[in-house]
């Protein structure tokens, strides 16, 4: 089988735009990390966590990690951290006009991410902060079980590696017990604490697009549900996601049915939209939970409407 791509000359010029847009949120989030060094202004939701919720926590013995305010500081900044880095990737991928599968496959991350750092977050600046640490443990837990689990299954539970991922998970429910004496084994092993519950991925997704939906925005959690189940077929192999872009043309020399998949810039340009959307989005949510000045949000918003100049007037179009 061959292959070859033809792309006429204005797309590549297009490429590089929207690539652009995704490169200015991989440095929106850095330059608010060097600015801030997710230190918490004064009179934030943060600061009022930092105060309640000290690090070290002084009820937790021995730390190996973050604790009090600074365990839901972290858990925040890996998930942007994260949803930044696929953003710089995607943009190169742009740059080497590589359209076809990859894409989808990094906008499914960077909405997961980013649901999971406004999920953490939260969507009500009065909450107890005692909520927002029952959200990060409950991150912790499942990234501690995660660990565990495939350590064992790749080296085998007598690896050194699955000795310390198995200790790692044990000390995470013994900090949770100490922090949250109510807590119980059966209501963690639901994923369930202080009142909080994990979503799975798909309901974090449908959860932060509800929630944006609240303060205008276009996708509720139904439309969420489809572009969520959308992203994942595409991203798990499924049949009618290729199928659906083949465009059947006949060689002219042979006869034969050639198949031709066909990408418009339409559709890539309204991936990037939806990226950019969660991203800024989250990075809003973020920001004013610490207080932050909002430079870099303005920077990342003139850097985008130089590029989409409708972008934060238009509706968001799924399909």
């Amino acid at each position: 089988m061959t292959y070859w791509q033809t792309m006429p000359s204005t797309y590549s010029d297009r490429l590089e735009e929207l690539a652009q847009t995704l490169s200015a949120c991989r440095e929106a989030f850095h330059e608010t990390a060097d600015d801030f060094h997710w230190e918490p202004a004064a009179g934030s939701g943060a600061a009022q966590a930092a105060t309640i919720l000290p690090s070290p926590d002084p009820v937790i013995d021995k730390p190996i990690g973050e604790t009090g305010h600074r365990l839901i500081t972290e858990a925040i900044q890996i998930f942007l951290f994260n949803a930044a880095a696929h953003l710089g990737s995607w943009a190169a991928l742009l740059r080497a006009a590589e359209v076809v599968a990859t894409p989808p496959l990094l906008l499914r991350a960077v909405i997961e991410n980013c649901a999971h750092a406004v999920w953490v977050t939260g969507d009500d600046p009065t909450e107890a902060p005692e909520d927002r640490l029952a959200r990060a443990y409950l991150e912790e837990l499942k990234s501690a079980e995660e660990a565990k689990k495939n350590a064992g299954r790749l080296r085998g539970k007598s690896d050194p590696t699955h000795t310390r991922t198995a200790d790692a998970y044990k000390k995470v429910k013994a900090d949770i017990a100490a922090r949250f004496p109510d807590s119980t084994p059966e209501e963690l092993g639901k994923y369930r604490l202080h009142g909080q519950q994990l979503p799975g991925l798909e309901d974090s997704v449908r959860w932060m697009y509800d929630l944006t939906a609240r303060f205008g925005g276009t996708i509720d959690a139904t439309v969420a549900s489809g572009l969520y189940g959308l992203l994942s077929n595409l991203t798990h192999p499924t049949l009618y996601t290729v199928r659906e872009m083949r465009v059947w043309t006949k060689d002219e020399k042979t006869g034969r049915g050639v198949a031709n998949v066909r990408v418009t810039i339409e559709s890539v340009e309204k991936d990037v939209r939806a990226a950019l959307a969660a991203f800024y989005n989250a990075m809003t949510y973020v920001t004013s939970y610490y207080g932050w000045t909002e430079t870099a949000l303005r920077t990342l918003e003139s850097k985008i409407e130089a590029v989409i100049p409708d972008f934060f007037n238009a509706a968001l179009e799924v399909e």
